[in-house]
């Protein structure tokens, strides 16, 4: 493709494969139109839309003026007017000459879906595990988790990340059945990566450390999961968790008497 726009994590833009060059001054209106085409969908976007989310505080025809002259900016700094499409009032991004790292995310989680709804036997573990690496290589961070949310942004932010979440649960309960613990580990602390708030990672990671006898390094899972939740939220761990913590005092102790 003629364009390639990275937006989990930092945003960056490529031009035949080459960083885009944007000389002393950041075409920021132009970008940022950019940014919310992607994030509301990439393809046939009302203008309308477009033009109340970026100039909400704008008339009519101040608003269609402002979205021409950065519509035309934009198409300038992508150098070539097949890569965005306008046509009957929508503007969509034309994947014959466009390459988004969102939409290749969502094409990865789509094949692991299939392959997770399809494989009750535990066949495909390897399958599944490059997928899981290429997704997680691919989501470097949130998106655009450099930038403020804003209105436009933040629905596609919180989509991608519960995405990412319930994938990495879904493959490590997988794993985790089909006795491949030692990825089951890998998918679980991936998770507390992308979200250290979501519990049931370090509770599954606990289980995991119990099952192999791993006692030390779940006593410290739980260290962690109880000072990030009473730091960031000012909450206790869930009661499951405690439980999952006795277990594992009571195995390390019995471990020691023998």
């Amino acid at each position: 493709p003629l364009v390639s726009v990275f937006t989990l994590g930092r945003f960056s833009l490529l031009l035949d494969g080459k960083p885009a060059e944007f000389g002393r001054k950041l075409p920021r209106r132009a970008l940022e139109l950019l940014k919310a085409i992607i994030a509301l969908g990439s393809r046939e976007i009302s203008t309308t839309s477009l033009m109340s989310e970026l100039w909400p505080d704008v008339d009519g025809d101040a608003a269609r003026r402002s979205f021409d002259t950065t519509l035309h900016r934009l198409r300038k700094l992508l150098g070539d007017d097949r890569v965005l499409v306008l046509r009957d009032g929508k503007l969509s991004l034309d994947e014959r000459y466009c390459w988004v790292d969102v939409w290749a995310f969502e094409r990865l989680i789509g094949q692991s879906q299939r392959l997770l709804r399809r494989d009750v036997t535990g066949k495909q573990v390897f399958s599944l595990e490059q997928l899981t690496e290429r997704l997680t290589t691919l989501y470097q961070d949130h998106f655009l988790a450099t930038e403020e949310l804003t209105s436009w942004s933040v629905s596609l932010h919180e989509r991608l990340r519960s995405k990412l979440i319930y994938h990495l649960l879904e493959v490590g309960l997988y794993m985790d059945k089909h006795g491949d613990r030692e990825q089951a580990m890998h998918c679980y602390r991936k998770g507390i990566d992308v979200d250290d708030l979501v519990e049931v990672f370090y509770q599954r990671l606990m289980v995991c450390c119990l099952t192999t006898r791993r006692l030390s390094e779940g006593m410290s899972v739980y260290r962690r999961c109880s000072r990030v939740l009473s730091i960031t939220l000012g909450l206790q761990p869930e009661p499951e968790t405690e439980a999952l913590y006795r277990s594992l005092k009571d195995a390390r102790l019995e471990k020691q008497s023998a």
